[in-house]
């Protein structure tokens, strides 16, 4: 008798993230902004902030989200966009951090806002602020958090960030890294299935799977032009960048822990055209 277990089967949906609902989960999600300057296109940042069951800012985060209500208030002024799709752009619903980046006028901007003190140095705050939206993500039946998280050229910051991803996501949790361009996360053993928006196929946008800290010695994939077929991945031998579709329906098939990422807008092309 074949007693081997079968893979543990995980769907994703990047698309609702993008360009479809801008919502996760059937009982919304947690918006994080971390302390760096937010990239990611305007509207979808409004939308996902104004479908997020729970909102907070990590630290510095504060200052980003508060220049980013400022500024399209600003934009809304002019006239030069149209606001009511989202309405007024709530704050936080938390401030979370050890406080040494929040400025004195962003304090001032959120004095209503509560702020929790994150003191431990052992920990970023990034990953800090989870122990405090945990159990309100419980007690609300939350799965999802949606990152906002450019890193503008700090790889050390990268990296703490995907760490973050290794030590919070699981079966009630799952984290998802926006960039200017870019959506993260991270693909536990098992098979997943992950449903591409058929405008990045079409348009051969990029992806990728990278086997951070420990080797995957059994990875096999579907959907990709560049298929795995039973590979070996590891730093130091073969990893997958650049990547890209042949189909909408991409399957990946690990026994260790994989960081997905996939090119999700045309912002950064954008604004090189417009350098040029």
């Amino acid at each position: 008798m074949d007693h081997t277990v079968p893979p543990k089967e995980y769907k994703w949906t990047p698309g609702n993230l993008i360009n479809e609902s801008f919502r996760l989960g059937p009982n919304g999600h947690v918006c994080i902004v971390l302390n760096r300057q937010i990239q990611i296109p305007a509207h979808v940042v409004k939308l996902l902030w104004k479908n997020a069951t729970l909102r907070c800012a990590v630290d510095g985060g504060s200052n980003h989200w508060r220049d980013f209500i400022l500024a399209q208030s600003l934009t809304a002024n002019k006239g030069n966009t149209d606001n009511s799709e989202v309405g007024i752009i709530e704050p936080p619903d938390l401030i979370t951090g050890d406080f040494d980046s929040i400025t004195e006028e962003t304090v001032e901007f959120f004095k209503a806002i509560p702020k929790i003190r994150t003191p431990d140095q052992d920990a970023t705050d990034f990953t800090k602020a989870f122990t405090v939206l945990q159990p309100v993500m419980m007690q609300r039946k939350v799965t999802d958090v949606v990152v906002f998280h450019d890193c503008s050229g700090r790889l050390d910051q990268v990296m703490a960030n995907l760490n973050t991803l290794y030590k919070k996501q699981n079966d009630s949790c799952n984290v998802y890294l926006l960039s200017s361009d870019s959506i993260t996360w991270l693909l536990r053993p098992g098979k997943h299935t992950i449903q591409v928006p058929l405008d990045l196929v079409t348009s051969q946008r990029w992806c990728s799977l990278m086997p951070l800290g420990s080797t995957a010695h059994n990875v096999t994939t579907q959907g990709l032009k560049w298929n795995l077929y039973n590979a070996q991945m590891e730093f130091g031998g073969m990893v997958s960048t650049s990547n890209t579709y042949s189909t909408e329906f991409v399957q990946v098939e690990t026994d260790s822990n994989l960081i997905w990422s996939m090119g999700a807008y045309d912002f950064e092309e954008k604004l090189r055209a417009n350098i040029n």
